[in-house]
C-alpha cells in the first residue's frame, strides 16, 4: 500500500512541473445537481481499488475483498458504524492496513454511502 501513496505523491509532484499553457477564462463552477454522481474520489480508486470494486456494478479485483455496493447495501450499516470500522486498524485484515486521516475515512464513508439503493440486488461472487 506504501507504494501506491509514494507513487500518487510522485505523481502529484511531477504534474506540478509541467509548463502551463495559455490560460483559459475559468469555467463556472458545476452545480451540485450537475456534478457527476458516480465521480469517485481519485485516492478511494488509488488506495481502495487495489482490492475492492469501488463503483456500483463492479467486480472486486480481488475476490475476498467486498465491493463499495455490496457494504453500503449491507442490512444494519449505518454512517456511524461505516466510519468506526474504516478508523479501526483492528478491525479489518492487514492488507487493508492503510493510514488514512479522519477527514480522508469521512470522505470514503460518504462516497460510499452514495451506493445505496432500495432496489439494490448483490452480484454473485
Amino acid at each position: 500500500m506504501r507504494i501506491v501513496e509514494v507513487m500518487a505523491l510522485a505523481s502529484l509532484l511531477l504534474a506540478g512541473c509541467q509548463s502551463a499553457g495559455p490560460v483559459a477564462a475559468p469555467a463556472a463552477a458545476p452545480s451540485p445537481a450537475a456534478a457527476d454522481a458516480d465521480a469517485v474520489p481519485d485516492y478511494v480508486t488509488a488506495i481502495c481499488g487495489e482490492c475492492h470494486a469501488v463503483k456500483d456494478n463492479a467486480v472486486s479485483v480481488n475476490p475476498q475483498a467486498p465491493g463499495f455496493a455490496d457494504i453500503a447495501n449491507s442490512p444494519g450499516l449505518t454512517r456511524d458504524t461505516l466510519v468506526t470500522f474504516l478508523s479501526d486498524a483492528h478491525n479489518y485484515p492487514m492488507q487493508m492496513d492503510v493510514d488514512l486521516v479522519d477527514e480522508d475515512i469521512e470522505v470514503i464513508a460518504d462516497y460510499m454511502l452514495t451506493l445505496r439503493s432500495d432496489d439494490y440486488i448483490k452480484r454473485p461472487s
